[in-house]
């Protein structure tokens, strides 16, 4: 699962799944308990990141920012119910004519900077402005940042007024992680935390959490330690550590939750965890939030030339049959889940309702064929189709040791050589295919994983504009990069869903990608755990890991 800047609108997501029977009693079953302090839960970690510089394109896997949330905080908290709270912050205020936001720094709020503590002000706020906008760092996104024009501080520095060049309407997905600036100032920062969450000028452990770092072990365990100093005295940990055990293959990490070698485990849907339903002692929450798992298609200029052609491309979504693949895929752990057919809304948001632009992608393999007959492709003795003598063979590149995406590959190279297009597996480690060799160069054909973001969509702006921070497929539509940043400036929610919606009816047109399913989340963990609750969310399972603890 690959992490991103990208936001979803506001709105209920979290819904009830199949497999969350336990669910419920497990969040209710330390009612009247004491509560126990001390401890170190083990949680089974499925990626090991790249480093901890979460807003450097390197470091953008979704599991650094689970072990990061509860180390490094920002303005807000993003909750399962898709509100922001306030963090290291009061309140914020905005204005217009012009654009401006005021934050009200807690006045405890603070970092623990190693042997020394420093407030959090808006220095901290303009060193983060300044650093993300440094041509010399290599940022995963800008985005909101280049539309600032000042910050100035006021009350001693605790009230910070940000003024922008005009209206930003993703204004509460930033500052969302703050830099110290005292502890960073003077740094390279590209070369900062990729091994450590540590002040770099004295080597100790840096966070304005409940949580700091301690060590890590590469390619075994990463492992945090509560910070009996947390300015939020009311909000202290209860656990002593948190160990994240990296466990990078799927049934790895379900044998060890069942033999209680881990305490938890937060894996991507599995066929493999319908065995965990009914296991004494293991509980299971599960919730549809904002993760979509998709087929990229790469149109630059490392991808295969033939996917430049739109019918090709149509070729290729004709020749999926979607709705088996998900049937197939989710049949004992979410039946009914549908194929996905919005990729800026979500299938239970209300901007969904009416605006399923992809639903004309249905399974049918002789049209697909006919287009590919009708550009002058024939078919090989192999039954492959070569075009103009170029054959339709393409590398489709995946993360191994996920077994449900194993499969989705065996289904679809079946599915699409029945059409006659050969799909070659380019399966590798996490770290290597969302690196800067695969993902982030465009280096792939087909590319199969998953979006994941937060209660806005303004992060699909960075994705499908033309030349946009995180657009690796090389897609580029004039008209669709005129609505996406038009959307940015755009405050009216109906006015910019609709900008929003007029993007996504043209792009299921181009077919940069093709959406398989809304990804549900499951959150699996023992009965001697309490107080955790899932967050389908980038902010992750571990929004609240302080009130976490062990009842025995």
């Amino acid at each position: 699962m690959h992490r991103r800047r990208f936001w979803l609108l506001a709105a209920a997501l979290i819904g009830v799944l199949s497999l969350t029977t336990a669910a419920s009693a497990g969040l209710k079953s330390h009612h009247g308990l004491k509560v126990r302090n001390g401890g170190t839960l083990i949680f089974g970690a499925e990626q090991e990141p790249d480093g901890l510089n979460l807003n450097l394109a390197c470091c953008t896997l979704s599991w650094g920012q689970y072990i990061e949330t509860p180390i490094m905080r920002g303005s807000w908290l993003i909750k399962p119910d898709y509100t922001y709270a306030p963090d290291v912050i009061t309140h914020a205020r905005t204005q217009l004519n012009p654009f401006r936001v005021t934050y009200y720094i807690n006045p405890k709020a603070k970092w623990n900077a190693g042997n020394y503590n420093l407030p959090i002000t808006v220095n901290d706020y303009t060193f983060t402005w300044h650093t993300i906008m440094d041509p010399k760092n290599d940022m995963a996104s800008r985005a909101g940042y280049d539309q600032i024009k000042s910050i100035k501080g006021s009350n001693k520095g605790r009230t910070v007024l940000v003024t922008f060049t005009k209206p930003y309407a993703d204004w509460k997905d930033m500052f969302n992680a703050l830099f110290p600036q005292k502890a960073l100032q003077g740094e390279d920062f590209n070369k900062v935390w990729l091994n450590d969450l540590n002040n770099p000028k004295n080597g100790k452990p840096i966070s304005d959490g409940p949580f700091q770092f301690q060590s890590w072990n590469k390619g075994s365990s990463l492992t945090i330690v509560k910070d009996p100093t947390y300015w939020n005295k009311a909000h202290r940990a209860h656990l002593n550590a948190i160990v994240f055990r990296f466990l990078t293959n799927t049934n790895t990490e379900i044998e060890q939750m069942k033999g209680k070698e881990v305490n938890a485990i937060y894996p991507q849907p599995q066929l493999q965890l319908s065995s965990l339903r009914g296991q004494a002692g293991i509980l299971i929450q599960s919730s549809r939030g904002p993760t979509w798992e998709h087929v990229d298609i790469q149109q630059g200029p490392k991808g295969d030339p033939a996917l430049k052609n739109i019918w090709v491309r149509q070729a290729l979504a004709y020749g999926i049959n979607r709705q088996a693949l998900v049937t197939q895929l989710f049949k004992t752990i979410t039946p009914g889940l549908q194929p996905l057919n919005n990729i800026i809304y979500m299938s239970n948001q209300p901007q969904y309702k009416g605006n399923a632009h992809w639903s004309k992608w249905t399974y049918n393999p002789t049209k697909a064929q006919q287009l590919l007959t009708s550009h002058g492709c024939t078919k090989g003795s192999d039954g492959i189709f070569s075009c103009g003598g170029h054959r339709l063979s393409f590398k489709f590149t995946f993360t191994a040791g996920n077994q449900l995406r194993q499969l989705a590959f065996e289904v679809m190279q079946a599915q699409l050589k029945d059409v006659g297009i050969e799909l070659v597996s380019a399966a590798g480690p996490a770290s290597v295919v969302f690196g800067s060799s695969v993902l982030e160069a465009g280096n792939y054909d087909l590319f199969m994983f998953a979006w994941q973001g937060s209660p806005d969509p303004g992060g699909n702006v960075e994705i499908w504009k033309c030349g946009g921070g995180q657009n690796f497929t090389g897609y580029c539509n004039q008209k669709v990069s005129q609505l996406l940043e038009q959307s940015d400036t755009t405050i009216k929610p109906k006015v910019r869903a609709s900008l929003f919606n007029q993007a996504d009816a043209l792009m299921a047109n181009d077919l940069p990608t093709i959406p398989l399913y809304q990804k549900p989340t499951f959150l699996v963990y023992s009965s001697n755990v309490k107080g955790m609750q899932d967050n389908s969310t980038l902010q992750g399972p571990t929004w609240n890991a302080e009130t976490w603890w062990l009842s025995s």
